[in-house]
């Protein structure tokens, strides 16, 4: 289904409502949770970044510094410092990629891997309460619909 331009989802209709306007609550949710997240890390002393880098080097085990970039939707020169800092705390390693000496390879090092294990249980409940009341169903149907609307915004 295509919107109109004159849909009441857009806002320049008359009948638009921004409490029916699903960007006002994503970011409303997005935000809740980043708020929720953030007061747990802290008590861990870390942070979002960190968490992200964490949490994908585990899921993909040793990545490139621009795949960590997509995948935590990180600027690269972020992420650059992000990951220095890290490996200042040994929470990763890098090195240079064996096909590319351009390129650095991170990894998780043990330390990291302690730390993101504490992170995965502190934040759980974080989940849970955001999850409360939604069917696996409900949970699917709308992971579908964020991957439709993040498909349109990455086309070319």
């Amino acid at each position: 289904m295509v919107l109109m331009k004159s849909h009441r989802f857009l806002p320049d209709n008359p009948a638009f409502d921004y409490e029916e306007f699903p960007f006002f609550w994503l970011a409303r949710v997005h935000s809740m949770y980043t708020l929720e997240l953030e007061k747990v890390l802290k008590k861990l002393g870390t942070d979002m970044p960190t968490r992200r880098v964490l949490l994908m080097l585990r899921l993909r085990g040793t990545a490139t510094m621009s795949q960590l970039a997509e995948h935590t939707i990180i600027k690269l020169s972020t992420l650059t410092r992000i990951i220095q800092r890290m490996r200042d705390a040994d929470l990763v390693s890098t090195r240079a990629n064996a096909e590319d000496a351009r390129i650095t390879d991170v990894s998780l090092t043990t330390k990291g891997e302690a730390l993101l294990d504490q992170i995965q249980s502190a934040t759980q409940k974080v989940y849970v309460k955001g999850y409360r009341d939604l069917t696996a169903t409900q949970l699917a149907r709308f992971n579908e619909t964020l991957k439709v609307m993040y498909r349109n915004f990455t086309e070319h």
